[in-house]
């Protein structure tokens, strides 16, 4: 199958932004590229265009008769050897602008910036597919809050899934009920991380005189319930890859939990820590056997994340904060924003293909922000995971088949 005619073998899957335009006669391959062409397609070599310039002739050529060739010819370059993003993202713009929306969704696949990210959101949500385009805006938004049009999209979309705004939950996140001495045998020695659920304090057990995370609920009565189903869940899957659970007291809010070393992978992906996250491999594997483990028990972590994946050393990490973790089948959670996938935005009951997305997305977390290279064989993968349902690993299972293979 040629390129384009995979690229058009779903495009009615997805409505035109505007009114198609009539093909041109294709190019026979002999006919030599317009001028602006040829030397836009040199932009990345040497002694090719700057992107900024690359762009100004590209829309030079948006206004001439070989606006068409123009559009597809760097769209197939872009299929041999990627674009440079802000150049892709503007001849995506172009296809849809004629009319091509499901080729401008084909093309900007494998484009990670935000620009990229708010057109195929748009484009997702003209077709109607919102929850799709609400899981889109909510990774922009892990970027940047202040990105324009994204909060507008984020609350328009969720309005249209019937979510409610979470602003006032948001705001209680900062109320801790805790002071400097808790009703535990522990020392607090500093706060570590802070989330929707509580705060997280480095400790020393004083009797045994061990290091801990002491996870302190924010609201005592209200979670309990949640507290202790945390508490249990991770014991019950107690092994390698899951955070062992030393103590709780859910009727003072807290859990003694095994203390990580090196901290969150969240922290070292704003670090850009290369040393640590590379090889992916490394930590990579054993965290998706954990959570292989988990779904061979029947559950769904369903807050696959980077702040819930702790690394004892850059070879062994531990899955943490099992209080949303849910059996399959069961009613899914609200999750974290930008980490939720389309189907349990549409509703979906508890499914490991969930955690799987959730996987495929602190993967790619780790890659832009090291973004190295030599570690974009497993883009794939990231993108696999967060891809089409039905083309994403089953479970955490297959997806350590899946990387021990193409890892």
């Amino acid at each position: 199958m040629g390129f384009w005619s995979f690229l058009r073998k779903k495009d009615a899957d997805l409505p035109a932004a505007g009114p198609a335009r009539e093909e041109p006669p294709p190019a026979s391959s002999a006919d030599p590229l317009p001028k602006e062409l040829e030397i836009i397609a040199r932009v990345g070599g040497a002694g090719g265009p700057t992107i900024a310039d690359a762009i100004a002739r590209f829309r030079i050529l948006r206004q001439s008769p070989d606006e068409g060739r123009a559009v597809h010819e760097l769209a197939r370059l872009h299929a041999e050897r990627a674009l440079p993003e802000e150049l892709a993202v503007a001849v995506a713009s172009a296809l849809v602008d004629r009319g091509e929306a499901s080729l401008a969704l084909k093309l900007l696949a494998s484009i990670q910036s935000s620009a990229a990210l708010i057109l195929r959101a748009d484009l997702y949500g003209a077709a109607g597919d919102v929850p799709t385009a609400l899981a889109l805006t909510e990774r922009v938004l892990l970027r940047d809050l202040d990105l324009p049009g994204a909060r507008d999209r984020h609350r328009r979309w969720r309005e249209a899934l019937g979510y409610r705004d979470d602003a006032r939950r948001e705001a209680e996140t900062g109320a801790t009920v805790v002071t400097r001495e808790p009703d535990a045998p522990f020392l607090l020695l500093r706060e570590v991380a802070r989330g929707g659920a509580g705060a997280v304090y480095e400790a020393e057990d004083r009797e045994l005189s061990r290091k801990v995370a002491l996870k302190v609920y924010h609201h005592v009565e209200r979670d309990r319930a949640q507290l202790a189903h945390e508490a249990r869940v991770a014991a019950e899957l107690a092994g390698p890859g899951v955070v062992r659970v030393f103590d709780a007291d859910p009727a003072h809010g807290w859990l003694a939990l095994e203390w990580a070393p090196l901290g969150a992978i969240r922290d070292h992906v704003r670090a850009k820590d290369h040393a640590t996250l590379a090889p992916v491999e490394r930590w990579a594997l054993p965290l998706a056997a954990a959570l292989a483990r988990v779904h061979a028990g029947g559950w769904v972590h369903h807050d696959v994340k980077p702040a819930n994946v702790l690394l004892v050393t850059p070879e062994t990490p531990l899955l943490a904060d099992f209080g949303t973790a849910r059996r399959v089948g069961e009613p899914s959670p609200a999750g974290s924003i930008g980490y939720v996938s389309p189907e349990r935005l549409k509703g979906r009951a508890s499914d490991p293909r969930d955690d799987v997305y959730g996987f495929g997305r602190l993967l790619e977390d780790v890659l832009d922000a090291l973004a190295d290279p030599a570690l974009e064989k497993w883009r794939p993968i990231a993108s696999a995971c967060v891809g089409p349902d039905d083309a994403r690993p089953a479970d955490a299972r297959a997806l350590v088949t899946r990387l021990r293979v193409e890892g």
